[in-house]
């Protein structure tokens, strides 16, 4: 089985991917989607698998070394052999899509397709079970855009309509939330082993900071506690533009946030 987190990133997909990381078994792949794989080296599953996993074999590097993952059927083989690796090892393939490739795409691709392209890149007839962990947008977009590369294209408007096409293809995928997941980490966390099906560590507070085999923003690494960071003002006009949305309304109706985060 393929265990997936589903994120729009921004929303704490980082921590979620430590605490996951110390899961009894688990095998994090971090952040990957065929869309993104040559986008920055740590995206591609490969240097994961060679600095953080260990699951391929030199035969496994001597087949897909030279290959290019953003072509589906090389990811679809890949993952396929990922997860036959760790199923013989008694592990748990655990898979963090990254879906703002998905869904907002700037700078990098400024038409997004608006669906889960993952499932058109995993093996053929694999089992397959997931996630989605969300924050409330305002809080969402600012995170998002403390990184250089989308700070000048991504707009209130791209990011309203790309998190409300993201949920609506959730499906009957179940939805946990960022805020409840720090201010409830155990409860937060048995909860989402059980939507994945994977084994608990009660222990896991003590020992997720301790697990950096992941991307993502770091910028808390060294903190042994999980809470909220703190607040940041998002300028009128851009607040403006949120509120002018009709999709950032949406989120907020599906979601249950209220209008300003607390």
């Amino acid at each position: 089985m393929i265990h997936l987190v589903h994120t729009l990133g921004g929303c704490g997909g980082t921590l979620l991917s430590r605490c996951l990381g110390v899961m009894p078994g688990a095998a994090v792949l971090s952040e990957v989607n065929p869309a993104a794989v040559n986008l920055f080296p740590h995206f591609d599953p490969l240097y994961q698998d060679e600095h953080w996993l260990h699951l391929l074999g030199p035969e496994d590097w001597k087949r897909f070394s030279h290959l290019d993952f953003t072509v589906p059927e090389n990811f679809r083989d890949l993952a396929a052999v990922m997860h036959d690796r760790a199923t013989q090892a008694g592990r748990h393939l655990i898979l963090r899509d990254w879906n703002y490739i998905d869904y907002l795409g700037v700078p990098f691709n400024p038409q997004p397709p608006c669906r889960l392209t993952i499932y058109e890149a995993l093996p053929d007839g694999a089992q397959t079970v997931a996630t989605a962990f969300i924050r409330h947008p305002l809080d969402q977009w600012v995170s998002l855009c403390k990184h250089e590369e989308l700070r000048p294209t991504l707009t209130p408007v791209i990011f309203c309509d790309g998190y409300l096409a993201f949920l609506r293809s959730l499906g009957s995928i179940p939805v946990r939330k960022y805020e409840d997941f720090v201010l409830h980490p155990e409860g937060e966390m048995r909860a989402i082993c059980d939507d994945l099906m994977l084994p608990f560590e009660p222990e896991f507070l003590e020992k997720f900071h301790a697990f950096d085999a992941v991307t993502g923003d770091f910028t808390r690494l060294r903190e042994t506690t999980i809470a909220l960071p703190p607040k940041k003002p998002i300028p009128s006009g851009d607040l403006d533009k949120f509120h002018a949305s009709e999709s950032y309304a949406q989120v907020l109706r599906l979601t249950g946030y209220r209008e300003e985060p607390a």
